[in-house]
């Protein structure tokens, strides 16, 4: 599709998730423009923050410590479809963001503006006034669904003070329709060397032959590394284990301080990176060979080099014409084997920073499976013939990128069957399950961190994912964004990630973590009374967030008194006072397929129940000194006699069957109650 064709349906898909979900349409189309920002990897996590007065404006936020920087952005509205956004605007543009920021940092933001001390944007300018001696560089961004002239971009400055760089960016439908051709394989990255960075690789090749790769070793200019790292961001990492780490961890401030005091060692103390192509253009001059063309140029191994190097492209500290990089080039020539070797090349060569398993996470059996269930697994909607699923995205952008490999009639199908409101992604996951088990705390901490106890969760605990498991994640996914939508229409003013986890950690509390799931998946929506709960719930979770009712000066920082545990101990003691969900709430027993028990199965359940303790005492010590029964069922016995004697009873139909089977075996060798 021309750029036409997708600016319309853009549009026409920012409009179709207003009507869906009753967002804000402004708010909407800048989520989209910045999803696309995310997935080019140029961005960590935008949030949305709408603040506007005279002449300080601002759309959404991003401060990713790591990096040491700080991302303001601001949306300007294309009035006809690629219509085009004039030179002044965008500059207005970049002084509205401006204005916010030294605004924001000199404490005068809200002067003679009334806002109220729980909005969310007054922690937003505390954020931003914390990250005053901590940044790098600013980076100022105008979105826009319209057109630009590149010449409106001005040319990155140094801070008054010389703390840090400020630099200028614009996103407009060009840059978005560009990112999508990228995704959708349309636009390789191809790298014609001389042309486009007016040099010229001197290389060896490798003369043994080998069936599969041409190898060849190159040095490249760090500058020609970064500017082609600046065009096409993670797209050159995608076949690459991990992603940039930023500066965090040793290796690469290591590498950082190496780019500011001793670029031109930087070849001798850098491994450098390993790439590979599909192809390769050489030329030869008086014997010495030289690379001019890559395609489809991937870097497996370096990651963490390439990003520091084009990070620093506008460190006024690095002299990026010093750096040079050591190279290695493997041209693929088994097309047919390609991911596997590009793979094993991956794992194998040197690199600054050692891979984990969790670095592999995307690829790990529990992501897998819930993928597989989630191609599976048809919505209910009470016909016989169900339309849609839900889409579980197990790699970043994956949604994006296979919606872009189609077109026409199989395009409108596909989003048939997987709506875009009905996308989830591994940290949509994570957020739900660690919430439903009652740490909103680590969720309000990030989806980044908290996706990291995430998956040391699943390792510990090793879940068995089967399709009832795959229906309650979705199940949760669904009451988490119903409580989405109440605590929005509720207009608080801001918190509303937080109040979310915390709501949502509440109705699991309240249900004892049973709520009936099922229901919530057959009927793809919460139980009436459950809503009812949530909205008399918002007040007391508002209050307990953002007063100093605890005695504490919470209420200056709500983002950091909601990342503690004392934050959820606290709130769990108030709703300790309040009533419990009723039984009917409560999840019905279920067979492994998802299927309500039918009442012989209830039945047996049952009659395992109403075993007294002492019956189950008795016979696990008759059974013990006359060496009956297996260990496994004697020590079964048991246990079935201490869970009684607690007040538990058996929960499932597996442990009912197997608890009945000990009773008549035992009655079979003799047994009698006394």
């Amino acid at each position: 599709m021309d750029i036409k064709e997708f600016a319309r349906e853009f549009i026409e898909n920012v409009n179709m998730s207003v009507e869906m979900t009753g967002a804000d349409y402004d708010q909407e189309l800048a989520t989209s423009i910045l999803e696309y920002m995310e997935d080019n990897g140029e961005v960590n996590a935008p949030q949305i923050c709408s603040f506007q007065k005279t002449r300080t404006r601002i759309t959404a936020y991003d401060y990713n410590d790591e990096a040491e920087s700080l991302d303001l952005f601001y949306l300007i509205k294309a009035d006809t479809l690629l219509g085009k956004i004039n030179n002044s605007k965008v500059q207005q543009g970049f002084n509205y963001l401006m204005a916010f920021y030294r605004e924001a940092m000199n404490g005068q933001l809200f002067k003679n503006t009334e806002v109220a001390p729980s909005d969310e944007i007054v922690e937003v300018a505390k954020l931003v006034q914390s990250t005053k001696g901590q940044i790098d560089q600013l980076r100022i961004y105008v979105i826009t669904d319209g057109l630009t002239d590149p010449a409106a971009v001005p040319a990155a400055v140094e801070s008054e003070d010389e703390d840090y760089v400020i630099e200028f960016n614009v996103w407009d439908i060009q840059r978005v329709y560009q990112q999508h051709n990228i995704r959708a394989g349309k636009e390789k990255v191809e790298i014609d060397f001389p042309t486009t960075y007016n040099t010229e690789l001197q290389c060896l090749k490798m003369s043994e032959q080998n069936l599969f790769v041409d190898a060849y070793l190159a040095i490249i200019p760090g500058i020609t590394l970064a500017k082609i790292y600046k065009q096409y961001q993670q797209v050159l990492l995608e076949k690459n284990v991990r992603t940039f780490l930023q500066f965090k961890g040793k290796v690469n401030k290591e590498i950082r301080k190496t780019l500011r005091t001793a670029p031109d060692m930087f070849f001798s103390y850098n491994n450098g990176i390993s790439t590979t192509a599909s192809e390769i253009e050489t030329k030869e001059i008086d014997g010495v060979l030289y690379i001019t063309r890559l395609y489809d140029w991937q870097i497996v191994n370096g990651g963490q080099t390439t990003a520091s190097i084009a990070a620093s492209l506008t460190d006024k500290d690095v002299d990026l014409s010093k750096v040079y990089v050591p190279m290695k080039i493997s041209v693929i020539r088994d097309a047919e084997h390609d991911d596997e070797i590009i793979r094993s090349i991956s794992t194998s060569a040197n690199s600054q920073t050692a891979i984990k398993n969790s670095d592999f996470s995307a690829n790990d059996p529990y992501l897998v499976e819930l993928e597989k269930f989630s191609r599976t697994e048809w919505v209910p909607n009470g016909n016989n013939k169900p339309v849609c699923k839900w889409y579980f995205e197990r790699t970043r952008g994956q949604y994006l990128d296979q919606l872009a490999q189609l077109s026409g009639f199989n395009e409108k199908s596909f989003k048939i069957e997987y709506p875009k409101k009905q996308k989830i992604t591994k940290t949509d996951i994570a957020k739900y399950e660690t919430v439903w088990k009652q740490r909103p705390y680590d969720v309000c901490r990030g989806a980044e961190k908290n996706y990291q106890m995430f998956v040391s969760d699943i390792k510990r605990e090793k879940p068995t994912i089967s399709a009832l498991y795959f229906k309650n994640v979705i199940a949760k996914g669904i009451l988490f964004n119903t409580i989405d939508g109440i605590v929005k229409s509720k207009n608080l003013g801001g918190y509303k990630a937080n109040m979310n986890a915390y709501l949502m950690a509440a109705i699991s509390f309240l249900s004892g973590g049973n709520l009936d799931l099922t229901y919530i998946w057959e009927n793809q929506s919460v139980q009436g009374e459950v809503i009812k709960k949530v909205e008399r719930l918002v007040p007391m979770v508002w209050e307990h967030l953002t007063s100093s009712a605890n005695g504490g000066n919470q209420s200056s920082n709500v983002g950091e008194w909601t990342k503690k545990p004392d934050c959820w101990n606290k709130l769990k003691l108030k709703l300790g006072e309040l009533e419990k969900f009723s039984e009917d709430l409560m999840q019905p027993d279920t067979n492994d397929d998802g299927s309500y028990l039918n009442e012989t199965q209830q039945s047996r359940i049952q009659e395992a129940c109403d075993i007294e303790p002492n019956y189950w005492f008795g016979l696990a010590n008759w059974a013990k000194t006359r060496n009956l029964l297996t260990p496994i069922e004697r020590k079964a016995a048991f246990n079935f006699g201490t869970m009684k004697s607690r007040n538990k009873n058996i929960a499932s139909l597996k442990q009912a069957v197997f608890a009945l089977k000990i009773v008549e075996k035992a009655k079979e060798l003799g047994y009698t109650e006394d």
